[in-house]
């Protein structure tokens, strides 16, 4: 994992991992020791690592290995006070120590490499058909011009570059990969969200922006017969609705679908939040957790000019554009740019 050793960019001492998160030492003399990175494999390890090995013993030959390595600190799982007797005052390095759950490691890494995730996009894909849909997601916003990363089996991509993480990731791989997709000059970033490769809480401190899981049957916002309100009078003249009561019919009508879209993104949360729960990532009221959609349907009819097909005609391909439509638009991309990207992904192929 050594490609994902990078430098990082923020101040952060030893006194202030300490302070954050209940970590102690038996040498506090070394609070003010800046740290440069974080590693929890010896390999891994870069001249001003804090280096969290793994053991639950203190072992002299971890940090002599640590430090000869340019480990600025070692920590020890050494949950149990009694235990620091162990620890030498005068060891080679400050040596911390205490109970660190694997969401504290993901924040400690994001401490250092300043929480490179709110700088960058995170559309996060879940399901069976998720390999399919990130494959046409990443072609549209590809081709709308945007420097990617890419978290999935393969380990990580950014931008051209591999970085040959062994999979399941662990959050301090996942938090180490944003920052170097950052550093590469990434917009946005495509999650795999599985088992295989993510492990338990590997997305911890990571707010998703855009979220769909292909599984999920589309939402479908009823179609509203224009049926005046109870308080909309009927004009006398023609049998129609006169211009002030039309206007109250439609203002009815638009809060009536406004509630149900409401009502479908709230139900689509909802079952973000459960799904992605093991693996640490926030599902906040600001992401947009979509489905296919009519307007994505239509407007991959259009760019890909298809007509005169029936619904079961749209086979799993089209809902795999349609899936990864519906996510760009809920980023806020304009339906021509959409367009024009979907158009030129297709061309690649053909001449592909």
């Amino acid at each position: 994992m050594s490609s994902v050793n990078e430098s990082v960019n923020e101040h952060v001492t030893i006194g202030d991992i300490r302070r954050r998160y209940g970590i102690s030492t038996v040498a506090p003399h070394s609070d003010a020791v800046t740290l440069t990175s974080v590693a929890d494999e010896l390999e891994d390890i870069t001249p001003g690592a804090l280096y969290l090995s793994p053991s639950s013993q203190y072992d002299s030959r971890i940090v002599h290995a640590a430090a000869r390595r340019g480990a600025y600190a070692v920590f020890f799982m050494l949950p149990e006070q009694s235990k620091a007797v162990e620890i030498p005052i005068d060891s080679e390095i400050p040596v911390l120590f205490g109970n660190l759950r694997n969401s504290d490691r993901a924040r400690i890494c994001a401490d250092l490499t300043g929480n490179p995730s709110q700088a960058l996009a995170i559309f996060a894909v879940q399901g069976p058909r998720s390999i399919f849909v990130m494959r046409e997601l990443y072609d549209v916003l590809h081709y709308l011009g945007n420097p990617l990363g890419v978290i999935d089996s393969r380990g990580g991509v950014s931008l051209e570059r591999e970085l040959w993480l062994k999979t399941p990731l662990s959050p301090l791989d996942v938090q180490r990969m944003l920052a170097i997709m950052a550093e590469d000059g990434a917009t946005s970033v495509i999650v795999h969200v599985d088992d295989a490769v993510l492990e338990t809480e590997a997305l911890t401190q990571i707010s998703i922006d855009v979220y769909s899981n292909p599984l999920k049957e589309s939402y479908v916002v009823p179609q509203l017969d224009a049926v005046p309100h109870p308080e909309v009078k009927q004009s006398t003249q023609g049998g129609g609705l006169r211009g002030n009561t039309n206007r109250v019919a439609r203002n009815f009508l638009k809060r009536q679908s406004s509630e149900s879209r409401k009502n479908s993104d709230g139900e689509l949360r909802k079952l973000a939040r459960q799904n992605i729960q093991p693996y640490g990532a926030h599902i906040s009221e600001q992401t947009a957790c979509v489905d296919v959609s009519a307007e994505a349907k239509e407007l991959v009819h259009d760019a890909l000019n298809i007509t005169g097909h029936s619904p079961v005609d749209e086979d799993a391909e089209f809902y795999d554009i349609a899936t990864a439509v519906a996510m760009v638009l809920a980023a806020g991309v304009k339906k021509g740019s959409i367009k024009s990207a979907l158009r030129l992904s297709r061309e690649m192929k053909d001449e592909g």
